[in-house]
């Protein structure tokens, strides 16, 4: 058996228990007292405080036996039908977690109660609160924590370098490309990555002429006139600066129309080509043996998960600032597009009903399940303790209303 974890303010209950308890014993011992002092006594009055007493009596020990039945043995005796939550505890759990499942977790219960609340303002109005955003940017940053610390576990790297591997193993790599690049011909990004290429390799050759013009010079002949040089050097790098120019500006330039050709023809070789498939797997496989590629690309990530942990430890922390951020403008936007608070609405209504309809039977048999696993007189201190306060007005009441039964009944008696 499991016992159940403690709960906070335990102690607190047991002690309010234990004073409430007195309350009915007092009662009864003032039943007693009365019953006794009254009992030879010859005045009118004295029958009818005795009656009062006596019924009360008989009230406060029934109610005291039924109350302390439902938790043990009264005074350890074993009587049939008592201790009922220790010797019924699982079919008390299988009944809570029937009830459970037919009155709070059916679907339809759950959706109209879901769609009484707006939902999405509730999430806007909870985002934009002190303790809704720290919540949120803790989670954040707990997760991201949890998912570096589990990262830097050697088993989990290997885990994930075998499975990577493997799903690697499967990817030709040939075939990839070509799509690849026949997804960027379809778009013309093919074209929108050459003209930066181009813009950048203009800026380049404008930058590096001096280096460029003193490498030029060092190749040349000894007998070849420095002006020549320069006058060559520089006819060449307008005219190649010229040429960059047109090709960047003008989307229709001869030498793109060919470039576009050259990109259709490598992705078609690549995705039909026996020769460069073979290739390409060859140069995969080269890759995922490469040692130390895989120590360079492991050291480029230990840096970063390292920034990224340090940064997340600081109370500047710039991702908790991102996240932050983040979270003003989806509460900002959501807070007024009324169209998609009804969509946010919508979907959480449909999709919590479904999960709590596909789960409903699982969620119930959680709470028996775990009943079930607890000590059944733990499992009884820890209900007596929960409701045994309410239990002692019921010791009360009895006493009292077992008392004006008695004077009913002394009143017949006399009276009919």
């Amino acid at each position: 058996m499991v016992e159940p974890v403690a709960l906070p303010g335990e102690i607190d209950k047991a002690l309010q228990l234990r004073r409430m308890k007195r309350i009915p014993l007092l009662l009864l011992c003032l039943m007693a007292l009365i019953f006794a002092l009254t009992l030879h006594s010859p005045a009118s009055w004295a029958a009818w405080l005795h009656a009062f007493a006596e019924a009360g009596m008989v009230g406060a020990l029934a109610d005291w036996f039924a109350v302390v039945a439902l938790f043990r043995h009264p005074l350890g005796l074993p009587i049939p039908h008592t201790a009922i939550i220790p010797n019924r505890k699982n079919d008390i759990g299988e009944s809570m977690s029937r009830f459970v499942a037919d009155h709070f977790l059916e679907p339809e219960v759950v959706r109209k109660k879901l769609q009484s609340t707006n939902l999405a303002a509730f999430v806007v109005s909870w985002l934009k609160s002190d303790k809704g955003r720290r919540s949120v940017e803790d989670l954040s940053t707990a997760v991201l924590r949890w998912a570096l610390n589990a990262l830097h576990e050697k088993r989990v790297r290997r885990f994930l370098s075998r499975l990577s591997s493997k799903q690697l193993a499967d990817i030709s790599l040939a075939p990839l490309l070509g799509n690849t690049l026949e997804w960027l011909v379809r778009g013309q990004r093919h074209q929108q990555i050459l003209t930066q290429v181009l813009r950048y390799t203009i800026v380049l050759v404008h930058d590096n002429r001096d280096a460029i013009r003193a490498r030029v010079q060092k190749e040349s002949p000894w007998w070849l006139p420095g002006f020549v040089d320069d006058r060559i050097l520089k006819t060449m790098l307008e005219r190649i600066e010229h040429q960059l120019f047109e090709m960047a500006l003008d989307q229709d330039h001869q030498l793109r129309d060919q470039f576009n050709q050259w990109v259709q023809k490598l992705a078609h070789e690549l995705k039909n080509n026996p020769e460069h498939r073979r290739l390409g797997d060859d140069l995969k496989q080269q890759l995922l043996d490469n040692d130390e590629l895989q120590d360079y690309l492991y050291g480029l990530w230990r840096e970063l998960a390292n920034n990224i942990e340090a940064d997340i430890e600081k109370p500047e922390s710039v991702i908790r600032q991102h996240v932050g951020q983040w979270l003003d403008n989806v509460a900002g936007e959501l807070d007024n597009d009324k169209d998609m608070q009804a969509w946010v609405n919508a979907w959480l209504v449909n999709a919590i009903t479904l999960v709590v309809g596909r789960n409903s039977a699982q969620i119930a048999s959680l709470i028996s399940d775990t009943v079930k696993s607890w000590d059944g007189m733990d499992t009884s201190r820890r209900v007596e303790l929960a409701i045994g306060r309410d239990l002692q007005f019921i010791r009360i009441n009895g006493t009292l209303v077992g008392g004006l039964v008695g004077l009913l009944i002394h009143a017949v008696k006399l009276y009919i």
